[in-house]
């Protein structure tokens, strides 16, 4: 079992690799707490900090001033900024988690892309 030593819950989401039935079963089996997509808001990236904050900056770092000749020099390049990101960056994306919760709640569930989070 991969997770083991440590207590986690995963959470899935709607996307269609989410909600295959190899996907779905392979927590079940692993005796894995999860959150099944029906339970997640359809609006999850809002509320997610990889998806509001890390991929973007990931995304800017890796093609910021370069392009690629290879998907093998694309995969170095997103394994170096990955390591670069500072744990205090992805800390502070995770503190912003709760404000952005409550703020889709306060949306009625919908998309806080462009709402005041203040």
């Amino acid at each position: 079992m991969i997770c083991r030593h440590y207590r986690w819950t995963l959470q899935q989401g709607g996307a269609t690799a989410h909600t295959a039935r190899t996907t779905m079963n392979y927590p079940k089996n692993e005796h894995i707490n999860f959150i099944e997509p029906r339970m997640w808001p359809p609006n999850s990236p809002d509320i997610n900090p990889v998806h509001y904050a890390i991929w973007d900056a990931l995304q800017q770092r890796v093609y910021h001033q370069r392009q690629f000749e290879t998907v093998e020099e694309l995969k170095r390049a997103i394994v170096t900024e990955w390591q670069k990101l500072s744990q205090r960056f992805i800390d502070n994306s995770i503190k912003e988690w709760h404000r952005r919760l409550e703020a889709v709640i306060k949306n009625g569930g919908g998309h806080i892309k462009h709402c005041n989070l203040a």
